[in-house]
């Protein structure tokens, strides 16, 4: 398993920065995931849905702050809470 506070950055040159919650991202926004943030066991949670740096994910859906996000092919439903963890760096 991939070390989950392993984190990268957006961008290049001076405009780089460690990536964004994914609780931002609008419907149909896609991105790699930079780094989860906070607790061991929230990241633990997090790793083991497949939300590792590295990874890419797709917004699918928002409601009242609550996302469904393809992630490695399934659809995963998360809290805004959780989605605020997720940090990462969407396409261009």
């Amino acid at each position: 398993m991939a070390d989950m506070r392993t984190s990268q950055v957006c961008g290049s040159g001076l405009s780089n920065t460690p990536g964004i919650p994914i609780s931002m991202a609008r419907v149909g926004d896609m991105g790699t995931i930079v780094s989860i943030s906070g607790r061991e066991e929230a990241r633990k949670f997090l790793a083991g849905l497949g939300f590792t740096p590295g990874t890419t994910v797709k917004a699918v859906c928002e409601a009242n702050g609550n996302m469904i996000l393809d992630v490695k092919g399934s659809k995963i439903a998360i809290d805004r809470k959780m989605a605020n963890k997720i940090l990462f760096c969407p396409e261009s």
